[in-house]
């Protein structure tokens, strides 16, 4: 009788965030708070609950430091509080958007929107048969 294959796969990982994320480029500064580092860096996708930044330094704190988050994205600019929630890599964080304003709630709404219009019209070009998708948000 042969020994049992131990090695198995790992189970995939189940989705943990409320809100679907949309990838995104572009420019952001990721200040660190209890020692006033700038990080410049990328935005590489946004959710209405935080964004994945990338930046090209190695990023010197661990999770759930207070951060403050600057970008601009299809014409609006944000400026946000925000906490390290993930770590991947040595130069990508994921962060959590803390105390947001019902305006600024509103405007990133109104900027997801336009991203999943976007991909909407982006997959409809694409498979010009396949039906449209109605939007979830």
């Amino acid at each position: 009788m042969e020994p049992e294959d131990q090695t198995t796969p790992p189970a995939p990982r189940s989705e943990r965030r409320k809100e679907a994320r949309h990838t995104v480029d572009g420019s952001a500064v990721l200040t660190i708070l209890s020692n006033a580092v700038h990080l410049r860096g990328r935005i590489v996708d946004i959710s209405m609950n935080g964004c994945q930044f990338r930046t090209d330094d190695c990023f010197p704190m661990g999770i759930y430091s207070r951060a403050e988050i600057e970008f601009q994205l299809d014409g609006l600019p944000f400026r946000l509080a925000c906490v390290t929630q993930s770590l991947h890599r040595r130069n990508r964080v994921g962060v959590r958007f803390l105390d947001m304003s019902e305006r600024k709630r509103e405007q990133l709404a109104e900027l997801i929107a336009g991203l999943e219009e976007l991909l909407a019209k982006d997959r409809a070009a694409a498979d010009p048969g396949a039906p449209e998708t109605p939007k979830s948000l």
